[in-house]
């Protein structure tokens, strides 16, 4: 590919990278206090963004410092309507795995399936402890 082709070629990912990131629907802002995993993704401690794209199966992350990410989820139905928006984690020992996201006044939530770790985990009989950190629009 030609340096001509390519330039443009740049911008056009570029413009789109920065429109994925205004789409994101009720996104919430947390301050994660541990590292943790989400989906593929180990972490670690820090201040992240979390909303959904306009298909709600699809969630980006982004944390300080790093590109925004794609995890996989699927939608989940709280009881009644969330009084605070929150990220659920699952901790076996010093491991922690996000689980849910929750947005104050929304009564549908994204879940995050099971890593391969985490179901071995579980497996070997482990129980998580729930771990909620409280999030911000």
């Amino acid at each position: 590919m030609t340096k001509r082709n390519f330039l443009p070629l740049l911008a056009m990912f570029l413009l789109a990278a920065g429109s994925l990131y205004a789409q994101i629907s009720s996104p919430v802002k947390a301050n994660i206090p541990f590292d943790f995993t989400a989906g593929s993704l180990d972490l670690p401690a820090g201040e992240y963004t979390i909303g959904s794209m306009e298909n709600p199966v699809t969630l980006l992350i982004r944390g300080e410092g790093m590109r925004a990410s794609f995890l996989g989820s699927h939608g989940d139905q709280a009881n009644g309507l969330p009084l605070s928006s929150k990220l659920v984690f699952h901790r076996y020992g010093d491991r922690y795995f996000l689980s849910q996201i929750w947005v104050q006044g929304e009564k549908r939530g994204s879940e995050l399936p099971m890593t391969k770790v985490e179901k071995e985990l579980r497996a070997s009989n482990a129980r998580p402890t729930l771990v909620a950190v409280l999030a911000y629009k």
